[in-house]
């Protein structure tokens, strides 16, 4: 069964943060990054149980790109809710958890 992909507000705005940021270096860096972003909302339509990480959030990179996606799970709505777009290279303290 299907999942149904949800993103945050605050995911919304992180991924157009990245997509700016990649749209002044080379237009071709954003179009692989929504490729590679969609593969992962693919992915985790079909196979949302990955790597959990704290309570209920659960983490997925994004392949090929310095990001990872926390999520989480509602098994009553069979949905997936992104709640952020985070650059690993960042301070793991500062996790959106």
């Amino acid at each position: 069964m299907n999942y149904k992909i949800i993103v945050s507000k605050r995911a919304q705005f992180e991924i157009l943060d990245i997509t700016d940021y990649y749209f002044q270096i080379n237009l071709e860096l954003v179009y692989k990054f929504y490729l590679k972003l969609e593969e992962t909302y693919d992915y985790l339509r079909m196979y949302p149980y990955f790597q959990k990480r704290y309570k209920e959030f659960r983490v997925i990179s994004i392949k090929k790109f310095p990001y990872i996606l926390v999520f989480e799970i509602d098994e009553n709505n069979k949905s997936v809710s992104i709640l952020s777009c985070f650059h690993t290279s960042q301070n793991p303290e500062k996790y959106p958890l």
